[in-house]
């Protein structure tokens, strides 16, 4: 696995300005208030962690809880992993930062680079699933970072609310500089959310019935598949993926039960795959839960 490694999914906080139905983080609050902690990842830890040669493989700063631009260091984080050779994919809805903080990331990344924005909608309805987030800060990003030569992407969470102005926003997207723009299919339509649910099923949907009614326990791992997703939470644990991180999941696991093995301030990389070098044999026979929910072999 370590030999071929293509990159790494790191969450650098859990906080976050927005609060969207279904969120992780939202859902987590919602559940447990007494429990949530806000917590940014010590990146001296992560330094040490990554006993790696880093150059070509992909850094993805997305959370499963937070938005990566409400990290304290990002500007820091993002310096080290350039300076290392590793390209940068930053996930972000992109509101509330300064016109002088996007100039500031923006003289930091290149054509290797890329930033996609979530943005759930046109301008006047994405704040419907997007709660709390603010336009005139996103476009305000949008305009300073299409002055330097980094990729930008429109993604599109496919809903109720928004699934007849896909063609107008993908014109909008295109007037505003985006390379690329494309619609994200979710199942987050259901404990309260039902009045989301577009009305057509897509395949992501159709993958999770099958979970739902137990037709299916075959996987088709994408951790296997692309080497890529491993993934550091802002707590500064080690998963082989995010959805294991998620906490429907987490406590459940193994990963959660042994967490000293998967410390990033304890271990390296390199141990950790030598470990888990029984896990990736063993994953497709496994029939783990969290496996074949989210990586259904359809």
């Amino acid at each position: 696995m370590l030999d071929q490694l293509q990159g790494l999914h790191i969450e650098p906080t859990n906080m976050c300005t927005l609060k969207c139905p279904r969120c992780s983080r939202t859902e987590f609050i919602d559940q447990f208030p007494k429990r949530w902690i806000n917590k940014n990842l010590n990146l001296d830890h992560l330094k040490s962690f990554l006993d790696i040669n880093l150059k070509g493989k992909k850094i993805k700063l997305c959370g499963n809880y937070g938005d990566a631009i409400y990290y304290d260091k990002l500007i820091e984080m993002i310096e080290y992993f350039k300076s290392q050779g590793a390209p940068i994919q930053l996930s972000t809805n992109g509101s509330y930062k300064t016109i002088e903080w996007w100039e500031q990331l923006n003289q930091l990344l290149d054509k290797n680079d890329e930033i996609i924005f979530g943005i759930d909608g046109s301008p006047t309805n994405f704040k419907t699933y997007r709660i709390n987030a603010d336009w005139d800060s996103i476009k305000d990003g949008i305009d300073i970072l299409n002055q330097g030569s980094v990729k930008l992407t429109w993604q599109y969470i496919l809903f109720s609310y928004n699934q007849n102005d896909i063609e107008q926003t993908k014109i909008l997207a295109n007037d505003l500089g985006f390379d690329r723009f494309f619609v994200m299919d979710s199942e987050r339509w259901d404990h309260g959310t039902e009045w989301l649910t577009p009305t057509k099923i897509n395949e992501v949907n159709q993958s999770k019935i099958l979970w739902k009614n137990n037709i299916t326990s075959k996987i088709d791992p994408i951790c296997k598949k692309y080497n890529s997703s491993h993934y550091i939470s802002a707590d500064g644990f080690y998963t082989p993926c995010c959805y294991i991180a998620e906490h429907r999941w987490y406590y459940k696991t193994d990963f959660y039960k042994n967490q000293d093995l998967y410390d990033i301030s304890k271990t390296t990389i390199t141990k950790v795959l030598e470990h888990l070098k029984v896990f990736y044999s063993t994953l497709e026979d496994a029939k783990l839960n969290y496996c074949t929910f989210n990586c259904p072999k359809l």
